[in-house]
């Protein structure tokens, strides 16, 4: 995890957020991405070659050359299936145990509906912040900092404290949207070597987005439903130690700069204070100390 993180925001929501010191935690509805959690994990499967698969694979199970994963529900019907096939030719196996595999594959289709829409609920409603770990991006400076007439906040953890960005994580930029599993996955959950892990496959919702946005080196906190499931945002108090710094855009107005001087002499005492200013000898964006 990076030293800091750094959240950038036109004049009016630094004025809002130092004056009152909370952050933003917004739910997915509200993100700028229509992508953003609620996507769909895809299944994209050979039917084929998952059965065969599926089939190889729990005969090796009932053969004892490979270990069922005692957490899948198939596990407790491996005693039986090998009092019936252990000592059957593998075709029999094959030709019997085939049609229930063929049946599975035949209602994925629709318990994948019912299963992304019941996902889409459950995740419309988590709270997360976004952060990045670099101050110097000039598309954010554009795109969330108003034109640079805005601010970047500097966040890190505050020793001693149960401060949330020790908890952050970074976003996984991706060209397509991940799968859920593919033929091997699938073989492995019906033939009962793995499991359904709940928690991976949200993690792969929430801390996944397209590679258009990997220049925003995203970190993200999700803090569930927060405290109010049902509000689309909340405003949540942060540490006044939790805020170590204050970059001001290139373009802010003197008269606005001075009053967010101002609130951090007198609330944050010991946050340092940057100016942004274009270099003179590339095109970046370089950070200078502003005395108090």
């Amino acid at each position: 995890m990076p030293e800091a993180l750094y959240k950038y925001m036109p004049y009016s929501t630094a004025e809002i957020v130092l004056t009152n010191q909370t952050l933003r935690w917004t739910t997915p509805a509200t993100l700028n991405d229509p992508y953003d959690i609620q996507f769909d994990l895809q299944i994209d499967l050979d039917r084929d070659k998952a059965l065969e698969l599926t089939l190889d694979k729990l005969w090796r199970i009932i053969n004892e050359q490979l270990q069922c994963n005692i957490d899948n529900p198939i596990a407790k019907l491996i005693p039986h299936l090998q009092a019936m096939y252990r000592h059957q030719p593998r075709d029999i196996f094959t030709q019997q145990m085939g049609k229930g595999i063929r049946e599975s594959l035949a209602a994925l289709d629709e318990k994948i509906i019912k299963t992304r829409e019941e996902t889409r609920e459950l995740l419309s409603t988590i709270k997360i912040l976004c952060l990045t770990d670099s101050p110097t991006n000039q598309l954010m400076w554009a795109y969330y900092a108003d034109s640079n007439r805005g601010a970047v906040l500097r966040f890190q953890d505050e020793p001693g404290a149960d401060s949330p960005y020790r908890m952050a994580k970074p976003m996984n930029y991706s060209p397509n949207l991940p799968a859920l599993f593919d033929e091997e996955g699938f073989s492995s959950l019906v033939s009962g070597l793995s499991r359904l892990d709940t928690l991976e496959i949200f993690e792969h919702l929430i801390y996944t987005k397209s590679n258009a946005w990997s220049h925003e080196r995203e970190w993200r906190i999700c803090s569930g439903d927060g405290r109010n499931r049902q509000a689309p945002h909340e405003d949540l108090r942060f540490g006044a130690r939790e805020l170590t710094g204050a970059i001001f855009g290139c373009r802010m107005p003197t008269a606005q700069r001075q009053t967010l001087i101002n609130i951090i002499e007198k609330s944050y005492p010991h946050a340092e204070i940057l100016q942004a200013t274009p270099a003179g000898h590339s095109y970046s964006i370089e950070l200078s100390r502003l005395e108090k």
